[in-house]
């Protein structure tokens, strides 16, 4: 695992890249890293410190979308034998949701935590959800969670930096209506 310099360290893997192999490089450590089990914060603040917050934002949605389907796939072709490692009434109940309300499903599970990426995604595919319903819910339901990640350090820095308190304002309004909406989330899963 990365430890406690996570992001610092994947950042300085992520650096190196540039050009036309920045965002390919960014998909395989998002990728390979997701496996780990490196959170997806982590992988958001680490592609924002290497590439800044316009492109770590791109590059972290097009790197978690992949992990995300590489990971479903992987529930298709094996996932009851993968999710046999992480057993539970939860995770059977997550199934049973999933598989009655795949979009909504793969959308909420986004907006709070739940479980493991990797797990998550994994679980889909053994629900069987439909492919497009997956990554509907799940690229719209990742974009809060890399928003605020990806662009609340330039925030805070334009804040104190003297560029007044709109940009903390709407950060703080970003971070409520995400907080809300993962309530919400939490709520109708259950």
């Amino acid at each position: 695992m990365l430890g406690a310099s996570g992001p610092a360290t994947a950042a300085r893997w992520l650096a190196g890249a540039r050009g036309p192999w920045a965002l390919p490089a960014a998909v395989a450590v998002f990728a390979a890293l997701a496996f780990l089990g490196v959170p997806q914060f982590v992988l958001i603040a680490a592609a924002v410190a290497a590439f800044g917050p316009e492109r770590g934002f791109a590059y972290s949605w097009v790197g978690t979308m992949v992990s995300a389907l590489i990971g479903f796939a992987l529930g298709r072709i094996g996932g009851a034998r993968i999710l046999a490692l992480a057993p539970g009434e939860t995770m059977e109940r997550f199934i049973a949701l999933t598989r009655r309300h795949g979009l909504i499903a793969s959308l909420a599970v986004r907006l709070t935590p739940f479980a493991p990426f990797v797990l998550v995604n994994v679980a889909a595919g053994t629900a069987g959800v439909r492919t497009r319903d997956f990554l509907v819910g799940t690229a719209v339901g990742i974009v809060p969670k890399i928003a605020l990640t990806a662009f609340a350090g330039a925030s805070i820095v334009r804040a104190v930096g003297g560029g007044g308190l709109l940009p903390l304002g709407l950060l703080v309004g970003a971070a409520a209506v995400w907080f809300g909406a993962g309530l919400a989330a939490r709520r109708w899963m259950k």
